[in-house]
């Protein structure tokens, strides 16, 4: 996938989300080589959705690093998931879920899903 197709799909699911008062990125396109994205996202409830992506375009487009960190509106962590080499334990080691008292196995994540799970819980609390 091109970085600008990439590009193209975050900016449709950025402007579909709902129950968002704010969001803020920075996007570093390096030369068509290498991406960069980190977004803050503010949902209506004041809790935050911080994601940071990592790509490089050769051989092809991969993801090399990424973090999706949601947090209440006390900035108490709610959930994390990354790739970071932290946690050799973990059966799906480099990839892994943070909650507030435990590291869990977790497949490689994307930012559709973790802002799917985010707006479940979303919904769920409004119940």
């Amino acid at each position: 996938m091109p970085i600008d197709e990439y590009l193209k799909s975050l900016e449709k699911l950025l402007d579909a989300l709902p129950s968002v008062l704010s969001i803020n990125s920075q996007i570093e396109n390096r030369g068509n080589i290498a991406l960069y994205i980190k977004l803050e996202i503010v949902f209506n409830d004041m809790s935050e959705l911080h994601a940071n992506e990592y790509f490089i375009t050769i051989p092809e487009f991969t993801k090399i690093a990424y973090s999706y960190h949601y947090q209440d509106k006390e900035k108490a962590l709610i959930f994390r998931y990354d790739n970071a080499e932290h946690h050799p334990e973990i059966q799906t080691f480099p990839y892994h879920k943070h909650l507030e008292d435990s590291v869990l196995s977790s497949k490689a994540m994307v930012l559709t899903e973790v802002i799917e799970e985010v707006l479940r819980l979303l919904l769920r609390e409004k119940s």
